[in-house]
């Protein structure tokens, strides 16, 4: 596979999400016909049975087409502190995905799904960096790009969001070098942004269905294309628009080659 394409979703927030938006994400995806769907987490509003049934059904309907997500914070109960407490992921794994964490490769790209989110803090969230080393990156065969997706960003546009960030930033962005990962995929902020952070390219997404967006950010997605020889990533944010579709905007297309041990 010369290059592999994939449409990097995040925070539908079931619950909250427009139908007419729902459809225009559908129908956009159908004619883009990406290779991987990946979502960063924020299924749910609130972790409820419906919400995670309502996202099962869009998860249907993204067929043929390889899907894949992580948990956010709004998939754990906020209000139920029993089940927040003894069984945080029951809706997750019952209604939507059996596994919280994912390991697999396409082509020359490996892919992991890690879960950022914890049952004792609402927002913020980290990574158990310790068990990550040993599970996932410390072995990675011959894949010539890697892939991590998270929920919460090591980074974001804006301070304001400085208490969303991954916590354990710099140890996190330590070990991803390590592991040569070369890109990051997040969410969680609801206002997307691309990024470099020289061996690392960083990817936040939007949200892709939700009422709930950020001024100036309207509902959309992450078109990612990836090319391992010689390796390239570009990343191109589409945003949703009364034409019917999600379509590209330019001024926030990036593109970077990797030279000399970097991204640029």
């Amino acid at each position: 596979m010369s290059t592999l394409r994939i449409a990097h979703l995040s925070d539908p927030h079931f619950g909250t999400v427009l139908p007419e938006v729902e459809e225009r994400l559908i129908a956009t995806l159908r004619s883009l016909k990406p290779d991987l769907v990946l979502m960063s987490g924020d299924i749910t509003q609130r972790a409820r049975p419906a919400q995670f049934q309502a996202a099962a059904a869009f998860k249907k309907k993204m067929a043929p087409f390889p899907f894949f997500a992580v948990p956010g914070n709004h998939d754990i109960p906020l209000f139920n502190l029993f089940a927040r407490l003894f069984y945080p992921y029951r809706g997750f794994h019952k209604y939507f995905q059996a596994a919280r964490e994912t390991d697999f490769r396409i082509g020359d790209v490996r892919v992991i799904g890690l879960n950022s989110t914890s049952r004792w803090h609402h927002v913020q969230g980290s990574l158990d960096l310790a068990r990550i080393k040993e599970e996932f990156l410390s072995n990675w065969d011959t894949s010539k790009i890697r892939v991590a997706m998270v929920h919460h960003p090591i980074e974001c546009a804006k301070d304001v969001d400085d208490k969303n960030r991954l916590r354990g930033k710099d140890e996190t962005l330590a070990l991803f070098r390590e592991a040569q990962i070369d890109l990051v995929l997040s969410g969680h902020v609801h206002d997307p942004y691309i990024e470099v952070e020289g061996s690392l390219v960083l990817s936040v997404a939007g949200t892709c269905l939700s009422w709930r967006i950020r001024k100036g950010a309207p509902n959309s997605f992450n078109w990612i294309e990836i090319q391992a020889d010689p390796k390239r990533i570009k990343i191109t944010r589409m945003d949703s628009t009364p034409d019917g579709l999600y379509l590209p905007r330019a001024d926030f297309t990036r593109e970077f080659r990797f030279e000399q041990g970097r991204w640029g």
